[in-house]
Order: structure tokens, then sequence, then C-alpha cells
């Protein structure tokens, strides 16, 4: 039902990924979505949007999150997700991230990404690979004109990837050669969360990952693995941003 797809190599700099989520659900499907440091643009296909509210064709932003939250689907789902790279968004668009965060806005009340011709060709392609390859076009037909991304946002973002999270923030500003305040700031209006944030959620996301990777490890080992305290730290790391322990991922 949920399916992500490559992006062309054009836009690796920017997209993470499409997704797309397709079927039908009898009774109803509690989905719970994590955080990941990235903002997701969703586009409703026709009328499958199943008990979202969301209206046929039009975007809708999901913003940078600090916790997670929990999405209930019913009936038929078609909806075509773009996930954007940390920061990489800011390319597209002059609107700060910060006022996405925690947050799924109409992008009709703000900046928009795409223009009407965009939507009337995709009203009119019902294959999977068919509306993936349009999106593909139109992105890269936006490429000469996009803004410049802050390189400074952009390589701390990077280094918080690398280091799984681990790296102290005033590292990251002289890393950046920012002082402490302006990285803070910045980083905030590309990514949409403090560099403190973000690198909670990047050290949640590998300690995921080594989970379903190392499931014979004790949680302390895990804990101190992945860069947390003890396992206590680790379990209230886990209640606070997916609202589940350890155990039961």
């Amino acid at each position: 039902m949920y399916k992500e797809y490559q992006i062309h190599p054009l836009l690796s700099p920017y997209v993470e990924t499409y997704w797309m989520l397709n079927g039908f659900i009898e009774g109803e499907l509690r989905h719970r979505v994590l955080p990941d440091g990235c903002v997701d643009i969703l586009i409703p296909l026709g009328r499958g949007a199943g008990d979202t509210r969301m209206k046929p064709f039009l975007p809708y932003v999901v913003g940078t999150m600090t916790t997670f939250f929990e999405v209930v689907y019913r009936g038929e789902m078609k909806i075509l997700g773009i996930r954007f790279k940390p920061g990489a968004i800011t390319a597209f668009t002059r609107v700060p991230v910060y006022s996405f965060t925690d947050t799924t806005v109409d992008m009709q009340s703000c900046e928009t990404i795409f223009d009407r011709s965009f939507y009337e060709i995709l009203e009119e392609k019902t294959e999977v690979m068919d509306i993936l390859s349009h999106v593909d076009t139109y992105l890269i037909s936006r490429l000469p004109s996009l803004f410049l991304l802050d390189n400074r946002i952009q390589y701390a973002v990077s280094l918080v990837e690398q280091s799984k999270g681990t790296l102290p923030i005033a590292l990251l500003a002289e890393k950046s050669c920012l002082s402490k305040r302006q990285f803070e700031r910045r980083f905030i209006n590309d990514v949409g969360i403090s560099p403190k944030t973000f690198s909670r959620v990047i050290k949640f996301s590998n300690a995921c990952c080594f989970l379903n990777e190392e499931p014979k490890k004790s949680l302390f080992e895990t804990a101190i693995d992945c860069g947390y305290y003890d396992h206590a730290h680790l379990i209230k790391e886990f209640k606070s941003l997916s609202g589940l322990s350890p155990a039961e991922f």
C-alpha cells in the first residue's frame, strides 16, 4: 500500500524520495508517523484521500516534526508524497520552514511551489509511473530558477547525519563558520527545528535502525552504541519522539 520511488538524479540534492499511498482500506487503519527531519508535500489524487479531509489535487505541506502523530485512514486512498531533504525545500520557496513545523498546511494559503498547469496535467495521469514522471519533469524545469541553498546549513545537516546526531551544537556552529546564535537562527529558518532537536531526531532514527539490525543487544548496549547516556535516557527519548518504548518497535 505504501511504496517509495526513486527520483531523477538531477533532483537528488533536494528530494529524498517520492512515495505513494495507494489502495482501499476496509474499516480503519491507524498509522503512526515518526519525525525524520524532512518536509513532505502531499497531493491527494482524485477522491482518494480517505478520511483525511484533504481536497483532491491540492497540495498540503507536512512540516518538520518534533514528535510523532497518528493519521487515521479509511476507504479509498491515493496520495502522492514528495519528501524533501532537510532544509532543501528552501530552494523552492521563500516561506520560512518553521512556519510549517508540527502542522499540515494547505499550500494555497501560502506561496505555492506548483503552478496551475502542473495540476491540469496531473489530473490527466492515472498510472503511477506517469504521475512520477510528470513530477520529475516539472521539478527539473524549476531547477534554473531555484533559490540558493545556504551551504553552511546544508553542511551542518550533513555533519549531524554523518555523526548520527552526536556532535555538540557549539562544534556544529564552529564548523559552519557561524556564531552559535546565527547558526541556530539560520538552522531553524531552513530546517524548521533547532539543531538540537534535529540532532535528537537523527539520533532517534539511527537508534530505530540499530534496534532492527541488532535485536539481540541489550537496551543498555543499544543506548551506549547510539550515543545515549544509558538505557533510561534511550527509553525516555523513544517515548517522547514515538510514543512507544524501544521494546514496542
